[in-house]
């Protein structure tokens, strides 16, 4: 059998070459503060706490503020928005300080 008759060798799927995958810098944080959702307390749709002690919380807006979600956290910051999506990422960058 000549060397020209041989089939080609098939290429393995695993031989493949990877690249490397790296966190984007905006979610990199060189510190890790572990923070879980818990149950909500009275009057909120959800929240967050810190194992230091620290919380984040939405609620829906009632009275006055009726069509708003209302972000509270304990260090006294309470901010009033029009979307539930505005006071999710508010929430995170709260989480984030």
């Amino acid at each position: 059998m000549k060397n020209n008759d041989r089939k080609p060798t098939p290429r393995r799927i695993d031989s493949a070459p990877l690249t490397p995958l790296y966190p984007e810098d905006e979610e990199h944080t060189s510190e890790f503060v572990p923070w879980r959702t818990t149950r909500p307390h009275e009057g909120e749709a959800v929240r967050w706490e810190c194992i230091d002690g620290r919380w984040v919380a939405l609620s829906l807006g009632h009275g006055a503020s009726l069509g708003t979600v209302v972000v509270t956290d304990s260090s006294g910051r309470c901010e009033s928005l029009d979307s539930y999506e505005g006071a999710l990422a508010l929430a995170k960058s709260w989480r984030r300080r």
